[in-house]
């Protein structure tokens, strides 16, 4: 049986859509953030005190886009897994990037908005454009490796406007209208039924 350890108002929400998008059974341990994560008995599973984590029968995994990647590769084949080298290379690609170029940048954002700092706020925003800009003129299809949903939209989207998370979208000052290949996809990322069940899981 698959454990994910994880309330779905978390990270853990990515990796609840990957397991939801693929069907296979599973068992959610909704594990609160910073709480319960720091507990003796969790840090026994996962000692970084984060979600999300998963178990696969005594295999532990942490990171939630790295679970993503197991996950599809291991049980949802050509579904969510690219089958050729290229595709899978891409994937690789925008799953980084979404670690890499997107979220430190929303992070920064946000905490500057907590400390009330407006330059940072704008130096941060102007960063994030141009991370959209460049995801915008790579959007020529509907999803990101062509015509077929991977878990590469998973990983990206989920970062951008996780299904239990806000992410982007309680960010004001961070506009996503002036994108418009980013706009569409994202909204047939969100209406997809695995990433609805997540939402209503969360409360969204």
């Amino acid at each position: 049986m698959l454990t994910l350890y994880g309330q779905a108002r978390s990270r853990a929400s990515r990796s609840l859509w990957a397991l939801e998008e693929i069907g296979v059974p599973y068992q959610h341990i909704p594990i609160q953030p910073y709480t319960e994560s720091r507990s003796a008995e969790y840090l026994r599973v996962n000692p970084n005190g984060h979600v999300p984590c998963l178990n696969d029968n005594g295999f532990v995994l942490w990171e939630s886009l790295a679970i993503n990647l197991y996950l599809a590769e291991t049980y949802a084949g050509a579904s969510l897994w690219p089958a050729d080298e290229k595709g899978r290379a891409r994937m690789y690609q925008w799953t980084l990037w979404a670690a890499n170029e997107i979220e430190p940048r929303i992070i920064g954002v946000a905490r500057s908005l907590s400390k009330k700092e407006p330059e940072p706020v704008a130096a941060w925003v102007e960063q994030i454009s141009a991370a959209l800009r460049i995801l915008d003129d790579s959007l020529r299809q509907p999803y990101l490796l062509g015509d077929d949903f991977t878990v590469a939209d998973i990983n990206l989207a989920s970062t951008l406007r996780e299904p239990g998370e806000t992410g982007i979208s309680s960010i004001e000052e961070i506009d996503v209208t002036p994108f418009p290949n980013v706009t569409h996809w994202l909204d047939r990322c969100s209406v997809r039924p695995a990433n609805r069940r997540v939402a209503a899981l969360a409360g969204r």
